[in-house]
């Protein structure tokens, strides 16, 4: 049973001229990727736009951000990847490994490297400092919609547009598990330990001991396609987007339901696409409807 409102919004951010793709998050300010051609980056306590800004060829469907290096990577839709030294506010590098666009790119603290996924299935690695590649896997699973890190780095789940999730241990990049686990195509993960949270194409959220391969629970959790998940809260409760346009709050354990937001109640009008953890107390939301939403528990 949903509970009284918890969540708070505490800002709508507007800017960008078309539907905002990703967004991550990094001491204090976001950056996001939109259908605008345009990165921007905005200060998360004043809910304004910087100064920083980086005008692109192709739409970007994904982005993510080095802290160490201060390096922002940006996978396009023709395949390349364009890195960004934030601080000299200068292209470094420009990769042209994939040969279709890029909808999935992760970085990865304790291992110090990138990953990127393309929408033919194909999967890189790369060093997050030289940007070199160390290895490039074709899974021929269709589009690649996320790679999630252990919280250790020592495993990556990829999300594959076939439904299956695919495990790699990231010391020789050897896939030890792999199995179905949404019918449509798997969007998202999470991990918690031997615990994996997926969000699929179904409106399905599944939770697995992935080391078993075995189903814990399974919810449906939204009218159409899970978009995103995230953890806040210590881990004791979990957001997700979808395509339906609502965001949920879960409670992590059971995913029991604890708030539905919607456009009626200050939330997204179209399209929720992805989340980012600010604290474990907030988060911020995208979508298409071109708008940022910060909320707090």
């Amino acid at each position: 049973m949903e509970t009284k409102e918890s969540l708070k919004l505490l800002h709508s951010i507007s800017g960008h001229n078309g539907a905002i793709y990703d967004v991550v998050f990094n001491d204090g300010f976001l950056y996001t990727t939109s259908a605008d051609k345009f990165v921007a980056k905005w200060d998360v306590s004043k809910g304004e736009q910087t100064n920083f800004t980086v005008q692109l060829e192709r739409s970007a469907y994904n982005l993510d951000f080095s802290p160490v290096s201060n390096l922002l990577a940006i996978g396009t839709n023709n395949g390349g990847i364009h890195v960004i030294d934030t601080v000299k506010r200068e292209e470094v590098r420009w990769l042209a490994q994939h040969k279709a666009a890029v909808f999935a790119l992760t970085y990865c603290q304790h291992t110090e490297r990138f990953y990127s996924g393309d929408k033919d299935g194909v999967f890189c690695a790369w060093d997050a400092k030289t940007f070199d590649l160390l290895i490039t896997l074709p899974f021929n699973c269709g589009k690649i919609r996320e790679i999630s890190t252990s919280e250790d780095g020592l495993h990556i789940a990829i999300c594959g547009q076939d439904g299956y999730i695919r495990i790699l241990e990231t010391g020789f990049f050897n896939l030890i598990k792999e199995f179905k686990a949404h019918k449509e195509g798997a969007n998202c993960a999470l991990f918690d330990g031997d615990v994996l949270y997926t969000g699929g194409k179904d409106a399905h959220i599944k939770k697995w001991n992935w080391k078993e391969k075995e189903l814990l629970l399974s919810i449906p959790a939204h009218n159409y396609a899970v978009y995103d998940l995230i953890f806040i809260d210590g881990k004791q409760k979990m957001v997700s987007v979808s395509f339906d346009k609502s965001i949920k709050l879960w409670n992590a354990m059971d995913i029991s339901i604890i708030e539905r937001v919607e456009f009626k109640n200050k939330g997204h009008r179209h399209t929720v696409n992805r989340i980012a953890k600010i604290s474990e107390q907030s988060f911020a939301t995208i979508g298409d409807d071109r708008k940022i939403k910060i909320w707090s528990l």
